[in-house]
């Protein structure tokens, strides 16, 4: 048997052999992570969000819902003060309404039961999106009701500048030789391709192949495509599209398509810019002069308008008639004598401060085609000096007493004369269960409607006429606003506003 020492080396041997073999293979490093795919250039996203028009100083929402065979619902913002902007507006809503009218669109109140049955109600929300300096940015969402296909909905952009007058569609944001790199943007959004630039080849002659009868790709061009455009407060390009902006063919739904400021802003023009910091950086409207209370920008070939209009006063019932006013936001043209202002000069000044029109109805309330030329003329002047003593106006209409007049009086009246359409005979009644139906009943929209604020019974009933008129859709204006854009002539007689004798027209 060998020695210990003998079998060291062979031991030694085996061992050696046998870590050999046993031996563990190193582990392989597991595979890095790939990295995260790059952010896309444009997603679909949501609407850029409206202003609060409480937060916009000046600004005057106003809403239409009418009741005719042509059925509207319409809200939109004028600005206080910015009557080129106010009277743009004008005049695209009216376009817009004489078209779903098939002819001239003409001021109607909402029939409810009428509207709600028919499925042609037109849809019109005019939004303020952007102000900033000079500039604002607002959208316009048109929708219609199409029977057998749903609604047809259309949405624009106008970007003003009101310093100068200047307004650019919403496609004009981006710059015009970047149009087509936007397209193709937009376009990845929803995932729809180029198409080919090559036309389809036409079969031989002889060939037994078929043409295509599929309709040709037509990209819409860049004011429909970007017509819509506007800025997210990330700096986004927003833009809706209700078609491909590759083929121009009806997508399945419309959708929001956000460009990221990052791939966007090196394809805006200078106004797309200076709008896309507005909207990352909001800055204050610049300040306009508002036009005085009573006054405000209405437009009564829109809307359905009617004129309060209280003759006699002042005396103390007209300073409970300012407390009504008031609780409702209303405004009226008062059209008073001038012993009574004289009587009562701080009531005349409290009608006068409370955004109300003062007009003139002589001073002791005669008929002035009894009275000499003189007469006629110390009535007239007399209680114009009187109410502007009084109150600092100069009043710019005349009622004459029972609304006598004559071309004498005419020549010599020195401002146009404001008549009426609707005479509550409210001093003959004293009743307001009696003259509050016969108003009703009377008024139509650009009515001029006669009362008289010396009677308690008269003051006693216009919470419910107020309630009741405001409850059908009219807009309670004064004289000044019923007939605004209309060129009054002195000594020229008006009764209302409209198309229908006696009422005179505004366009």
């Amino acid at each position: 048997m060998p020695s210990t020492a003998a079998r060291a080396p062979l031991l030694t041997a085996v061992l050696v052999m046998a870590l050999t073999s046993c031996s563990i293979a190193p582990q392989q490093a597991a595979p890095s992570p790939l990295p995260p795919p790059p952010p896309p250039n444009s997603v679909v996203g949501e609407p850029v969000a409206a202003m609060d028009p409480a937060g916009i100083p000046g600004a005057l929402p106003t809403s239409l819902r009418t009741g005719t065979s042509a059925p509207v619902s319409a809200r939109w913002i004028y600005i206080d003060g910015a009557e080129n902007f106010n009277n743009r507006l004008d005049g695209g809503l009216l376009g817009i309404l004489d078209q779903n009218s098939g002819g001239r669109y003409d001021p109607s109140v909402a029939d409810t039961a009428g509207a709600a049955a028919s499925n042609k109600v037109l849809t019109l929300d005019h939004e303020i999106i952007a102000t900033g300096d000079a500039m604002v940015g607002t959208r316009t969402t048109r929708s219609k009701m199409v029977p057998g296909s749903g609604p047809t909905v259309s949405v624009t952009t106008e970007y003003t500048d009101l310093s100068t007058g200047t307004v650019e569609p919403g496609a004009a944001l981006v710059a015009k030789d970047s149009i087509e790199q936007i397209r193709k943007l937009l376009g990845e959004a929803i995932e729809e391709k180029p198409q080919p630039s090559t036309p389809s080849a036409s079969p031989s002659p002889g060939s037994t192949a078929v043409a295509s009868s599929s309709p040709a790709a037509v990209p819409p061009p860049a004011g429909t495509l970007l017509g819509g455009a506007a800025f997210s407060p990330e700096g986004d390009l927003v833009v809706p599209l209700a078609v491909s902006p590759v083929t121009g063919r009806p997508l399945a739904a419309p959708v929001t398509v956000h460009v990221t400021a990052k791939s966007s802003t090196r394809l805006l023009s200078d106004l797309g810019r200076r709008m896309q910091q507005l909207a990352s950086a909001p800055r204050p409207l610049m300040p306009l002069k508002p036009a005085p209370a009573g006054q405000k920008h209405v437009n009564c070939d829109l809307v359905p308008c009617a004129a309060l209009t209280y003759d006699d006063g002042p005396n103390e019932q007209t300073a409970r008639l300012l407390d009504i006013l008031a609780a409702h936001k209303v405004h009226a043209t008062f059209f008073e004598q001038g012993i009574y202002v004289a009587t009562h000069p701080e009531i005349a000044a409290s009608v006068a401060a409370g955004g109300h029109v003062l007009a003139n109805h002589t001073m002791r309330h005669p008929d002035l085609t009894k009275l000499s030329t003189a007469a006629v003329q110390a009535e007239i002047q007399g209680t114009s000096n009187v109410i502007k003593s009084a109150t600092g106006v100069d009043p710019g209409f005349l009622r004459p007493p029972y609304g006598a007049s004559n071309a004498r009086v005419n020549s010599v009246a020195g401002m146009p004369i404001i008549d009426w359409s609707v005479d509550s005979l409210d001093w003959q009644s004293r009743d307001k269960a009696v003259f509050l139906p016969k108003i009703l009943k009377l008024v139509k929209p650009g009515a001029v409607i006669l009362q008289h604020d010396i009677h308690s019974t008269t003051v006693d009933g216009q919470d419910q006429l107020i309630t009741s008129l405001q409850g059908l859709g009219y807009h309670l204006v004064t004289v000044p606003q019923l007939f605004q854009g209309i060129e009054l002539q002195n000594g020229r007689a008006y009764f209302c506003r409209g198309t229908t004798s006696p009422c005179t027209p505004g366009r």
